[in-house]
């Protein structure tokens, strides 16, 4: 093997000698590119398109900001206007250890009876269970061995906020 190596070498050089260019094929040549002309903008056709894309660019974004401000000002709106509807109403309370004495009356659980319908009466409890449905809650609230259904419909006096606490 080695001769034969050793052999085509020499031919391939004396190839060279005599034409002057290296054996095999030819070499490709790069396709020079032709100095392009400087760029002298878009063209007329262009500039066309280019001016309507920003022109439906722009009345995308004026419509979504008109869009994103008229939906703010429905919920500032709705906001302010459940800003005073039974907020003092309803939360976590202290707990009442009876250091002070107040005007509260408690009513009993065992004590409650037809003839107080229509009464506003304080009662006290631990919620058993509690059921949402719509927009109302049902709520079962128990003291030792008796237990009372309340219910709470939202309306002006009872905002949404209150019956999803109501609920929770």
């Amino acid at each position: 093997w080695e001769p034969i190596l050793k052999e085509m070498l020499d031919l391939k050089a004396k190839y060279k000698e005599v034409t002057g260019n290296d054996y095999g094929p030819p070499k490709k040549e790069k396709a020079k590119k032709q100095p392009e002309q400087q760029s002298q903008g878009p063209s007329e056709k262009n500039k066309e398109k280019n001016a309507e894309k920003a022109r439906k660019k722009a009345e995308k974004e004026a419509k979504k900001k008109a869009q994103r401000e008229e939906r703010e000002r429905r919920e500032r709106e709705k906001r302010d206007r459940l800003a005073g509807v039974g907020q003092n109403n309803f939360g976590d309370t202290k707990l009442v250890q009876s250091h002070h004495v107040t005007d509260t009356v408690w009513t009993g659980i065992q004590d409650l009876e037809p003839s107080l319908a229509g009464q506003s009466v304080t009662i006290r409890g631990h919620v058993h269970t509690s059921r949402s449905v719509g927009k109302g809650v049902f709520v079962l609230v128990r003291s030792a061995l008796y237990s009372v259904q309340a219910v709470c419909f939202e309306s002006e006096e009872v905002s949404k906020d209150m019956i999803k606490y109501v609920a929770t």
